[in-house]
C-alpha cells in the first residue's frame, strides 16, 4: 500500500514537473516568437517609415526640378500629398495596433512613435503650404487623444469613418495630447489652447469633447461651403469709408435693386453681394449665386466674368468646374494666356503672376505717397515761348471708343447698378443725391459717362472695359497687360470695390474697371481707336503712354498724375475739349501760348478735404514745366473748396496773364470767368475740369483762350 502511494506520488511530482517545463518552454517560445514578430513589426513600420522619408527628398528634389526647369509645384505637391496621407495612415495603424502586443520592444516603439509625430507635424505643414501656394485644397483636422481614454478611441473611429467620405479634401492627423517626448507636439497643443482630450480642431476650430459625425459633418460643409473663401482679409468698407457716404442710404438703395423683379440679374447679383459683404451676411453672398445663373447672355466675356464668380464666391460650388468654364469662354474671345492660367488653377497647378520689373523694383514717391514708374522727361530749352494744348484726335462713326466701366454704366459708390457690358449711359452719379439741380446739370452730364454720351452723338461704338484680372505682389496689385504680363498698378481703394472677385488671395477680378490702368487688355484685344478713362494714379499714365507706344491714343478726363508723361511724346491729353464739326468729334487741339518769364498763377491744395488733392494737379503740371522753361510763378493753395476766389484774388494782384486752375463746380466757374472777363489777353488752362458740367461750359465759352492738360508742349 505504502509502495502505491509512494509511486502515485512520484508520477504526481513528474507531471508537475514536466507541466511547468513544459509551461516555461510554451512562455518561453511566445517571448521569443513575440520578439521575432517586434522585429517583423518594427521592420514593417520602419520600412513605411524609409519610403515615406525617400518619399520626402524626392519631393524636395522634384519641387527644385519644377523651379529651375519651369514644370508645375502644385502638381507635384498634389500628387505627393495623397501618397504622404497613405503612408501615415499605414504607419498609424500599425502602431497603434503592434505596440499593444509588445513587452520587449517599447523603447523601439517610443522612438518611432516620436518619429511618426514628427511626420504628422511635417505633413500638416505640407498640407498648409499646398492651401497657401495652390489654392485651398485640403482640410487639415488635428485630433488629440489619451492613451486607454475610451471617448478618445471612440473619436477616433468617429473621425475615421468620416475622413473615407472626404477622401479628396480631408486630412486627419492624431497626436497624443501628453506625449512628453517631442515638444512639438505639446507646443500644437499650446497654439489651440488644448487642456483635455478629445478635442478635435478643424481647419484651426476647436472642438472639446467626443464630437460625433452630425456636427462633424456640418463643420466640414461649412468650410467646404463658405461663402467668398478668398476675400476674407479684405475689408469692402474701404472706400465707402474714405468716401464718406451714408452707408444706410447706400443699403436701401442696392437692397431696392436686389428685390426688383424687373432688373437685369447681373445687377440684382451684384446688389446681393454688396450688401451681403458690407453688412458681412454670408447669406447674402451665396443668393447672389442664384442671380448669376439667370444671366442669359450671347457674349462669351460676360459668360466668362459669371463663371469667374461661381469659381471665386464658393457656397459649396465646384470651383474647378467654373474654372474651366470660364477657360473656354476667355479662349473663344482669344483671351489664350487668361484661359490657361484658369485652366491651371483648376488643376491644382501653382501659378505665379509675372509682374514688370520696371514698377515692381519702383520705390521713389509722387504727391501722394505712390510709387511712379514713370516721370517727366522734359529737354532743356531756350525757346521763347510754348505751345500747350496742340495735341488732339478726331473721332468719327467708324471709331471704336473703350471706356472703363464704373461711372459709364455703373456707379456702386452711388447706388446705381445695372449690367456692367449694357445699359443706359449714367451721366450723374453720387452727387445726384445731394446736389441741386442748378449744380447737377443733368444736361451736360459729369464724369466719362457724360463724355461718353457726348461722343455718341458721332454714332461711335462704345465698349466697355469689364473684368481686369490683377494680381498681388506683396502689399501691391498690378493689372495685366495683353499678353498676361501684370504691369499696371492698382490702388487700394479701387480693388477693394465690393462688386470684385477674388480668385485667390492674390487674383482677382474687377468689375467696375475704373482707369486706364484696367483696360489695356480689353483695348489692346478689342483694336481700341480709343481708350477714354482716367489718369489719378501714376499706374493709369503709365498704362496711357504704353497704350500709346501701341497706337491706341488716350483721353483722361482725371488727370492728377498726368504730368509724369510729360516730354513722352504720347498720344495722349488730359481733361480735354471736344468740339464737333462735320460728323466728327474734335477732342483737345485746343493750342494756346504762354511766353518764356510771363507772370502767371498756379492752383496748388492741402489733402485736408476729402477729394480736394485734385486741386493740385495744375501746381504738378507747372512745377515739371518751369524745370526747362521759367514762367513767374505764384502758387495758390487752397484748402477747402470754394475757396477759387483767393486764386483770382492772387491773379489779380500780381496782375497774372495765365491762369493754371481746376474749375469743379458754379463758385468755381463764376471765379474764373470774371477773371477772364475783365481782359481778352487772359487765358486759362483747366485741369480736372472737362469731367464736371462747370468746366465744360467754360471750355465752351472760351474756345480760343481755355485749353487743357496737355503732355506734349511744343516749345519755339
Amino acid at each position: 500500500m505504502r509502495t502505491l502511494l509512494h509511486c502515485s506520488m512520484d508520477e504526481r511530482r513528474l507531471v508537475l514537473w514536466r507541466s511547468l517545463l513544459l509551461t516555461i518552454l510554451i512562455f518561453a517560445l511566445g517571448i521569443l516568437i513575440n520578439h521575432a514578430f517586434d522585429a517583423v513589426r518594427i521592420d514593417t513600420i520602419n520600412e513605411v517609415m524609409r519610403t515615406h522619408e525617400v518619399d520626402s527628398e524626392s519631393y524636395r528634389v522634384e519641387r527644385l526640378f519644377a523651379r529651375e526647369f519651369g514644370a508645375e509645384e502644385c502638381g507635384v505637391l498634389a500628387a505627393r500629398i495623397a501618397d504622404f496621407k497613405e503612408e501615415i495612415r499605414q504607419v498609424g495603424e500599425d502602431l497603434s495596433s503592434y505596440s499593444r502586443f509588445s513587452f520587449f520592444r517599447r523603447k523601439d516603439y517610443d522612438y518611432l512613435k516620436r518619429k511618426y509625430f514628427l511626420l504628422e507635424l511635417r505633413f500638416l505643414g505640407l498640407v498648409q503650404k499646398a492651401n497657401e501656394e495652390c489654392g485651398r485644397q485640403y482640410v487639415p483636422i488635428v485630433f488629440f487623444y489619451e492613451i486607454d481614454d475610451e471617448e478618445s478611441e471612440r473619436q477616433g473611429f468617429i473621425l475615421e469613418e468620416l475622413s473615407k467620405g472626404y477622401e479628396q479634401q480631408v486630412v486627419v492627423l492624431s497626436l497624443d495630447r501628453e506625449y512628453a517626448d517631442e515638444p512639438l507636439v505639446q507646443v500644437l497643443a499650446r497654439n489651440y489652447n488644448v487642456t483635455s482630450a478629445p478635442t478635435t480642431v478643424i481647419d484651426g476650430q476647436v472642438l472639446e469633447g467626443l464630437v460625433y459625425a452630425g456636427p462633424l459633418n456640418a463643420s466640414l460643409q461649412k468650410l467646404l461651403r463658405a461663402a467668398d473663401p478668398y476675400a476674407e482679409e479684405f475689408d469692402f468698407m474701404y472706400t465707402p469709408r474714405a468716401a464718406g457716404v451714408n452707408l444706410s442710404q447706400l443699403l436701401l438703395l442696392f437692397d431696392a435693386v436686389r428685390q426688383n423683379g424687373s432688373a437685369d440679374p447681373f445687377a440684382r447679383g451684384d446688389a446681393s453681394l454688396i450688401v451681403g459683404r458690407l453688412t458681412n451676411d454670408d447669406g447674402l453672398i451665396c443668393g447672389s449665386l442664384g442671380f448669376y445663373d439667370k444671366v442669359n447672355s450671347s457674349s462669351a466675356e460676360e459668360r466668362a466674368i459669371i463663371a469667374e464668380t461661381s469659381a471665386a464666391l464658393g457656397c459649396g460650388r465646384n470651383r474647378q468646374a467654373f474654372l474651366r468654364l470660364a477657360a473656354k469662354e476667355w479662349r473663344t474671345v482669344g483671351a489664350h494666356w487668361r484661359a490657361d492660367l484658369l485652366e491651371r488653377i483648376a488643376k491644382g497647378e501653382r501659378f505665379v503672376p509675372k509682374f514688370d520689373e520696371v514698377a515692381l523694383a519702383e520705390n521713389e514717391t509722387v504727391i501722394s505717397g505712390y510709387f511712379a514708374p514713370l516721370r517727366p522727361n522734359l529737354a532743356g530749352t531756350n525757346a521763347s515761348s510754348v505751345i500747350l494744348g496742340a495735341t488732339g484726335f478726331v473721332i468719327s462713326e467708324s471709331s471704336r471708343v473703350l471706356s472703363q466701366d464704373d461711372r459709364v454704366f455703373r456707379d456702386w459708390l452711388g447706388g446705381q447698378l445695372q449690367n456692367p457690358f449694357r445699359g443706359e449711359l449714367l451721366v450723374t452719379f453720387s452727387e445726384r443725391l445731394w446736389y441741386n439741380e442748378s449744380e447737377l446739370r443733368r444736361d451736360i452730364g459729369w464724369h466719362e459717362g457724360g463724355r461718353v454720351r457726348d461722343l455718341r452723338k458721332v454714332n461711335i461704338t462704345h465698349i466697355p472695359a469689364v473684368g481686369t484680372l490683377v494680381a498681388r505682389s506683396g502689399d501691391r496689385w498690378f493689372a495685366s497687360d495683353e499678353e498676361g504680363m501684370f504691369r499696371f498698378e492698382v490702388p487700394k481703394d479701387k480693388l477693394l470695390y465690393p462688386t470684385t472677385r477674388f480668385l485667390r488671395s492674390d487674383l482677382a477680378v474687377i468689375v467696375d474697371t475704373h482707369g486706364v490702368n484696367m483696360l489695356v487688355e480689353q483695348a489692346v484685344r478689342h483694336n481700341a481707336s480709343l481708350v477714354l478713362s482716367d489718369c489719378d494714379h501714376p499706374g493709369k499714365t503709365y498704362a496711357a503712354v504704353y497704350l500709346s507706344e501701341k497706337g491706341i491714343p488716350v483721353v483722361c478726363y482725371p488727370d492728377k498724375y498726368l504730368f509724369l508723361a510729360l516730354g513722352h511724346n504720347a498720344s495722349l491729353v488730359g481733361s480735354p475739349p471736344v468740339v464737333f464739326r462735320n460728323a466728327s468729334a474734335i477732342i483737345g487741339n485746343r493750342p494756346v501760348r504762354v511766353m518764356r518769364g510771363e507772370r502767371v498763377v498756379a492752383v496748388n491744395s492741402t489733402p485736408s478735404a476729402y477729394a480736394l488733392w485734385y486741386y493740385q494737379t495744375p501746381a504738378s503740371y507747372v512745377e515739371a514745366l518751369t524745370e526747362v522753361f521759367p514762367l513767374n510763378v505764384s502758387y495758390v493753395s487752397l484748402d477747402d473748396f470754394g475757396q477759387m476766389g483767393r486764386a483770382v484774388a492772387v491773379a489779380r494782384r500780381v496782375n497774372a496773364s495765365v491762369l493754371f486752375t481746376r474749375v469743379f463746380n458754379g463758385e468755381d466757374y463764376a471765379a474764373v470767368k470774371s477773371w477772364l472777363d475783365e481782359d481778352q489777353s487772359r487765358r486759362v488752362f483747366l485741369f480736372h475740369s472737362a469731367s464736371y458740367p462747370y468746366g465744360k461750359i467754360l471750355f465752351d465759352e472760351y474756345p480760343s483762350r481755355a485749353s487743357f492738360d496737355d503732355p506734349n508742349p511744343v516749345f519755339e
